[in-house]
């Protein structure tokens, strides 16, 4: 009995131990034929991508070389050496024309501008000659056209050159380039003719006065004034009014209060007498 069971028993273990060998076998003889498959697949993939990036490099390789020889051959600031290599001898060249070409505009612009400037100065002092012309015209005084009165009143004292005529507050015979017209403190006064204010001032005989020129050579004086409503180098007008009737100076206290005038062509006294309408 004991001993059909241990023949039994190692019946079971002979058994047991082929199993496992069996197991183990087709576990390895599985493994490798898996390593194998797997090995064969990785070598056609890489076989199959070689065979595809060859050629691939290749054209690329062409493309490249050939885009860079139609660059070249199209742009026109590269040249080509005897080596491998590409400069480009004229980039700094054409820069410096740019600048020049810059500089030239700018120049050119500045001389416009400049030209521009002066044809704006030329015809701004055209337009003042004209107008100087203009106002000179405007006030070329002519005998025949006579001067209306400064005020309306008596002379007093009368022009005479050719003899002396008495001054009651001096007591003395003096020549008199001027008439004497009396008027009343305050009273307006106006330019006898149009012509342009030269000089204001004060006179201690005359007191404040202003002086025109009327044009032709002409000029004229007013004085034994107040207030005087103008300026000088203003332009006025025939019967515009310059300012007022001032109280007399010292040399007139006894004539009492007036205008003094005097008319001048080239420096010589004229009779106002003659001129006044």
């Amino acid at each position: 009995m004991r001993k059909r069971n241990v023949k039994r028993f190692d019946k079971e273990k002979i058994m047991m131990l082929a199993s496992s060998l069996l197991i183990v076998a087709a576990c390895g003889i599985t493994g490798y034929y898996v390593s194998e498959k797997e090995k064969a697949d990785l070598e056609k993939q890489v076989l199959d991508l070689s065979e595809l990036e060859t050629p691939a490099k290749a054209d690329t390789a062409q493309d490249i070389s050939s885009g860079l020889d139609r660059d070249l051959d199209a742009d026109p600031f590269f040249a080509e050496t005897g080596g491998n290599s590409v400069i480009n001898p004229d980039k700094n060249k054409t820069v410096s024309e740019n600048n020049t070409d810059m500089s030239s505009l700018e120049t050119e612009e500045k001389e416009q501008q400049e030209e521009s400037g002066e044809n704006d100065k030329e015809q701004e002092s055209r337009e003042a000659q004209e107008t100087a012309s203009q106002s000179v015209a405007s006030y070329a005084f002519m005998e025949s056209d006579g001067m209306g009165w400064p005020v309306l009143g008596n002379v007093v004292l009368n022009y005479s050159m050719d003899q002396t005529v008495y001054f009651s507050t001096l007591s003395q015979y003096k020549y008199n380039p001027a008439i004497i017209i009396s008027a009343n403190e305050g009273d307006t006064v106006s330019a006898c003719a149009a012509g342009k204010v030269t000089a204001i001032g004060n006179n201690e005989e005359i007191g404040s006065f202003l002086e025109m020129d009327l044009g032709n050579g002409y000029e004229m004086v007013l004085g034994q004034l107040q207030e005087i409503s103008v300026s000088e180098g203003e332009i006025i007008e025939r019967g515009q009014i310059v300012g007022k009737v001032a109280a007399p100076t010292k040399y007139y206290s006894l004539e009492g209060t007036n205008v003094y005038l005097k008319i001048t062509k080239g420096d010589v006294p004229v009779n106002p007498m003659s001129l006044l309408d």
